[in-house]
């Protein structure tokens, strides 16, 4: 029995980066059993994947998104997915809709929530704060906030409790299945409220777009940027404000440049990786790094250990803001790169800015260790932050 015929999803969920390592030393491309899929956990590899979609198909069959999200741009090769990215990108940047909201309504979205919890001297900023910060956020660009986003947030985690289930449990599946129903129902309201009285937002773009969307279309791809588009930044909040309390040297250049700040979130991102695969499917026989692989199988490219592949980044467990090696792939590679990935950072650079200006003193609780969990989905359970009331 080798290497790979030991690894669990338990094993992946708990600490995945010293199995990760030995898979990129060992084993590059590995079939791990417990999952019923090959791993590929070297950069160029997964490139390699990426740059021949006809070979390494994003339309899997089974699909870990699809069972649980319906069919989105995820699940498509170009030019399927190209419509949807070209019909469903422009909210999204800084000249569309999350820009107005970056600049007019996030901060003050941020210090309200401070206000909250100011007077209680400590608190878990994951959750109540980097939470709220992206639901509320993807909620407010998408025109879907009169929800509120505590129930965006559930809708989050049931979804993403569907999409990260690869060891098949039904009842994750349901779980899955009852936040995706609930999501439809929303989205089909809200739709039909923009018809009659159109409104500035994502879902009204969307609508008038000249791509000419599907309801369906719609529906699958704002699960999955509720499933994604959530966690990433809520994550990366907390992981940029646990790194910057961990290093004081580091928080000073962060907060005394913007470019510096923008820096710190795109390695803490590299780092860390809070989204951390994307898996296709071999439409013929071929081979990868000199492995052969059949027809069929799916194969995961595992982008939370691309990022510390030492091929492709110097010194890769620390954070280097002088980098030069290029773009990583923690919003992903090529034709499916996240469509939301603007967004994202501004949410996290802002909502980590104004924890570090708004509290005196902020310092990481020194009775709370931080740890991260998951493996599809990674970040701190919790960061439990104090400061001078």
């Amino acid at each position: 029995m080798g290497f790979a015929d030991t690894i669990t999803a338990e094993d992946l969920d708990r600490d995945p980066a010293p199995i990760l390592a030995r898979l990129r030393e060992e084993a590059p491309v590995a079939w791990i059993p417990a999952l019923e899929m090959w791993f590929v956990t070297r950069w160029d590899d997964v490139q390699t994947m990426e740059d021949h979609p006809e070979v390494f198909s994003a339309a899997t069959e089974p699909s870990f998104l699809a069972r649980t999200l319906g069919r989105n741009m995820l699940t498509q090769d170009p030019p399927a997915c190209t419509r949807i990215q070209r019909a469903m990108k422009p909210p999204f940047l800084r000249a569309g809709r999350s820009g107005t909201f970056v600049e007019d309504e996030l901060p003050a979205m941020c210090d309200e929530l401070i206000e909250g919890f100011r007077d209680q001297g400590a608190f878990d900023i994951t959750s109540g704060y980097a939470d709220a910060v992206s639901a509320g956020s993807l909620a407010a660009v998408l025109g879907l906030d009169a929800h509120g986003w505590e129930e965006v947030w559930r809708w989050c985690e049931g979804v993403c409790t569907g999409v990260a289930n690869f060891a098949r449990d039904p009842e994750l599946f349901a779980v899955g299945q009852r936040a995706a129903d609930a999501i439809e129902v929303a989205v089909l309201a809200r739709l039909d409220e923009l018809r009659l009285r159109p409104e500035a937002s994502g879902l009204l773009h969307f609508l008038r777009a000249e791509e000419d969307l599907t309801a369906a279309e719609i529906v699958n791809n704002v699960r999955l940027m509720i499933s994604g588009g959530i966690n990433e930044p809520r994550d990366g909040i907390a992981l940029v404000v646990w790194t910057l309390l961990s290093d004081d040297g580091l928080r000073l250049k962060a907060l005394g440049s913007a470019a510096a700040m923008r820096r710190v979130v795109d390695e803490v991102l590299r780092r860390y990786t809070p989204v951390g695969t994307i898996t296709r499917q071999t439409t013929q026989p071929t081979e990868l790094a000199g492995i052969p692989l059949p027809a069929g199988v799916l194969v995961s490219g595992i982008l939370r250990s691309v990022n510390l592949d030492p091929a492709r980044f110097r010194d890769p467990e620390r954070i280097v803001l002088s980098r030069t090696e290029g773009a990583n792939a923690a919003f992903a590679l090529g034709a499916h790169r996240c469509i939301g990935e603007w967004l994202g950072r501004q949410e996290i650079r802002v909502g980590a800015e104004r924890l570090l200006r708004n509290l005196p003193g902020l310092r990481l609780d020194p009775d709370h260790e931080v740890e991260l969990h998951g493996f599809e989905f990674r970040g701190p359970k919790s960061v439990r932050v104090v400061w001078d009331s």
